[in-house]
């Protein structure tokens, strides 16, 4: 029962931010309940940044099972009051480190979804690219509610 509401919960508050953002309400609901029902697989944003390159070459040796991600809400970023980052958190060795953002598409629902509570499951599903010198690595997430 307590799954139950908490996905209405959520829905709720994905679909007010939908309607905000220009959707009618019946459309807002529907997007809404399908992003809850589904988990999304979304590519992190901000990976080039700073020296994230690197750690996404240094997580590219661990067994999967030797990581987990959360998200956390960052609302005094400079470029976006929704942003929401991706930690990995590197089991073996207790440490965690930043590997990009939710791309801003998503941040104004998620962000909401976050702040009030509502657990999120988060996974790292594959580090992607990095095949020839000049290609950047990036990474796979998986979100679901």
């Amino acid at each position: 029962m307590k799954q139950i509401t908490r996905m209405r919960k959520a829905v709720c508050v994905m679909a007010n931010e939908l309607k905000k953002a220009g959707y009618s309400l019946s459309d807002a609901f529907k997007k809404a309940w399908k992003r809850v029902k589904l988990s999304m697989t979304i590519r992190a944003a901000g990976t080039t940044f700073g020296n994230r390159q690197e750690r996404l070459q240094f997580l590219k040796q661990f067994p999967q099972e030797d990581l987990t991600v959360t998200l956390e809400r960052e609302p005094n970023n400079q470029y976006d009051k929704n942003a929401v980052r991706i930690v990995v958190h590197i089991l073996s060795l207790a440490k965690k480190t930043v590997i990009g953002y939710i791309p801003k598409g998503l941040t104004n629902e998620l962000a909401k979804v976050l702040d009030m509570g509502i657990p999120v499951k988060v996974s790292l599903m594959q580090i992607i690219g990095g095949y020839s010198y000049k290609e950047t690595l990036g990474a796979l997430i998986n979100i679901s509610i």
